[in-house]
């Protein structure tokens, strides 16, 4: 799929399909963060043709409008498993897109690659700026991202950016969704699939295809996960 095949893909959901909630299983961030006090737990596997990486990513809002999150991958290949990435970031919202037509919000974080030659500790800084736009309803929603990334290993400041459209099919719990993502001097992913609310607001699980431009058997993937929020119960 070429970037122009992309944006026509996103046109056409956004125009044939109505709301949707973000979250899982969009690489992409969006303009919202969890309501203070609450808590929640993605997790998902993406399994391609020469490794599965399973992520565990909690967070909480423990107040003052941000949210924490710690994320890791073990990952499985040639009958090893080994803990492959970690990071922790915190997320705040200048204009929740939850209550405006748009939205706009600031993530910063680390990322710490274990398994790597050099640079194994905690490092990698970043920063994403997620803007989101309502599209003629508060839950029809495209999501833009554009950040910044310091690799370490190679000395390098990379672009990180991703598009993001979701949409809630009339009349059932489904969600379809598409998204592209990647970094400057790089093919983009891209993703296409679909997420389906078992309990509205609190429980989903999801199943999305994600390949890669050009990319080898790794670039591509399944990818099976569920995102799990609670009530608010934080002090």
């Amino acid at each position: 799929m070429t970037i122009k095949g992309s944006a026509t893909f996103i046109v056409l959901l956004l125009a044939l399909a109505p709301p949707a909630h973000a979250g899982r299983p969009l690489a992409t961030e969006d303009a919202s963060v969890l309501e203070a006090k609450r808590c929640q737990l993605e997790t998902w596997a993406d399994r391609s043709r020469v490794a599965t990486d399973f992520w565990t990513a909690p967070a909480c809002n423990f107040g003052a409008n941000i949210e924490w999150q710690l994320g890791g991958a073990r990952t499985r290949e040639g009958g090893v498993s080994a803990l492959t990435q970690v990071y922790a970031q915190g997320k705040t919202v200048f204009r929740s897109v939850s209550d405006h037509p748009w939205g706009a919000g600031l993530i910063v974080g680390a990322v710490r690659q274990p398994r790597r030659d050099t640079e194994t500790s905690w490092g990698d800084p970043y920063i994403n700026i997620p803007v989101s736009f309502q599209l003629g309803d508060p839950d029809r929603l495209l999501h833009l991202n554009a950040g910044w990334l310091r690799d370490r290993a190679d000395r390098r400041d990379i672009t990180i950016w991703g598009i993001a459209a979701e949409a809630k099919l009339p009349g059932t719990p489904f969600t379809v969704l598409g998204e592209t993502y990647g970094e400057n001097a790089k093919n983009p992913f891209f993703r296409i699939g679909g997420r389906v609310s078992a309990i509205e607001d609190r429980l989903d699980f999801d199943l999305t295809f994600v390949t890669r431009s050009g990319g080898v058997r790794a670039d591509r993937f399944v990818s099976l996960g569920l995102y799990y929020k609670s009530a608010a119960f934080l002090p």
